[in-house]
């Protein structure tokens, strides 16, 4: 008798632990994030280079999940900072100018490490960056123009989303404009409009 409930006992737990993974078997193999979703993010843009001075951007990223852990989209962004341009034409190292306007669109894609709530991932894209011609000023009287610039670069980012909040710091890498340097860093915090997890439901 008592081998026959140990046995019966052993069995049904055999088959919890057998259903149990089956159920966490389909929840990490099937599509259960919604397909579009909208990133706002803003935060600071960080250029390189001499008399660089940090600055503020702001992007908008609509985005499809075309697989459990892979997105891919559009980054649009536009950033306000000054280039780094001290030593142009022998200019005073102390020289100051006005933040310039840059507006880049990068084709991007990103990894997830997790299908849970807290997702860890790392990304990056390539496209073209616009920057605005801006004037700088030397305390000695001169003056340079940084000039408008179209250019190819490259984008590395790495971050965590929790739920429909996310952070992400993100490298930039773009061609020189002459001896101005366009490279640059971006800290950011966002938000996701749309996409989000389906319930577990519906993912049975």
């Amino acid at each position: 008798m008592k081998g026959l409930l140990r046995n019966s006992f052993v069995l049904l737990v055999s088959l919890f632990i057998i259903q149990s993974a089956s159920a966490q078997l389909r929840f990490e193999t099937q599509h259960h994030f919604k397909p579009f979703e909208v990133l706002l993010d803003a935060g600071l843009a960080r250029p390189a280079g001499k008399g660089a001075k940090a600055g503020v951007l702001l992007a908008l990223e609509p985005r499809f999940n075309a697989l459990d852990r892979l997105t891919v989209g559009l980054r649009m962004e536009a950033t306000a900072m000054i280039r780094g341009y001290a030593g142009l034409n022998g200019m005073d190292p102390n020289a100051n100018g006005e933040a310039g306007l840059g507006i880049s669109f990068v084709p991007a894609a990103e990894y997830y490490f997790a299908n849970r709530t807290v997702r860890p991932f790392i990304g990056g894209g390539a496209g073209v960056y616009n920057f605005l011609s801006v004037e700088a000023n030397s305390e000695g009287g001169g003056s340079v123009k940084i000039p408008a610039s179209t250019k190819f670069g490259g984008m590395a980012r790495v971050g965590v989303e929790v739920w429909h909040i996310r952070a992400a710091v993100e490298y930039n890498f773009v061609a020189k404009t002459g001896e101005i340097n366009n490279n640059y860093l971006g800290i950011k915090l966002g938000i996701i409009l749309g996409g989000g997890q389906y319930s577990l439901e519906d993912t049975y």
